[in-house]
């Protein structure tokens, strides 16, 4: 689906937010209409945190990270015959790699999906 070069770009710009003894680390990307949605979570001692609470890192810093994302995931996704409206990444310590594309349409909202999304990957 996506080049992997996109998946190593994503890896590459979110590795320096990784604490050491990191696990796993979950990636979410979701598009709507002319807008998206990224965050991630780190694994780190049996316990997911999300990025916004990782310690020492600045929204502006996350938010610069997750447009450079966008630049490489959008050339991609625009590529495809019907376009996916999330897609989850998962790399482990160990350098092992998932990822998951899910069509749903999310248009109506998204609360209950990100619940059932979080119980299927945050547990």
């Amino acid at each position: 689906m996506i080049n992997e070069k996109v998946y190593q770009s994503i890896f590459s710009e979110l590795e320096g937010y990784l604490p050491e003894g990191w696990d796993k680390l979950i990636v979410y990307l979701e598009y709507g209409n002319g807008s998206y949605s990224f965050s991630f979570y780190v694994k780190a001692d049996e316990k997911y945190i999300k990025c916004y609470d990782l310690p020492h890192i600045s929204e502006d810093a996350l938010a610069k990270s997750f447009a450079k994302i966008d630049k490489a995931v959008l050339k991609e996704r625009d590529k495809e015959k019907e376009s996916w409206s999330n897609m989850t990444m998962i790399v482990d310590s160990k350098g092992n790699m998932h990822t998951d594309f899910d069509y749903t349409d999310l248009s109506e909202g998204t609360y209950q999906f990100k619940k059932n999304w979080k119980k299927r990957y945050l547990t």
